[in-house]
């Protein structure tokens, strides 16, 4: 099984250390903010294809980003 929230903090922490504080905080605040499982999941999801539109992610963060939105579309359909 997927482990989303383990994923999305991966992804922040990551997020963090390259530089993209701004978006990091996005995410984490999706996840503290939100009162359901699937609001946090509509908040990330909206979250993340704006970073992955308009941050430059490269390599491994760029994969993990698309990951992480890939499984929670699927989580969301």
């Amino acid at each position: 099984d997927f482990d989303y929230y383990a994923a999305a903090d991966e992804l922040i922490t990551r997020l963090e250390k390259e530089g993209h504080v701004g978006e990091a905080a996005k995410l984490r605040a999706a996840i503290a903010e939100g009162s359901t499982g699937t609001e946090i999941f509509m908040a990330l999801r909206f979250h993340l294809a704006e970073i992955i539109k308009r941050a430059s992610l490269k390599g491994e963060l760029q994969i993990k980003a698309s990951r992480l939105l890939a499984e929670l579309n699927d989580a969301l359909e």
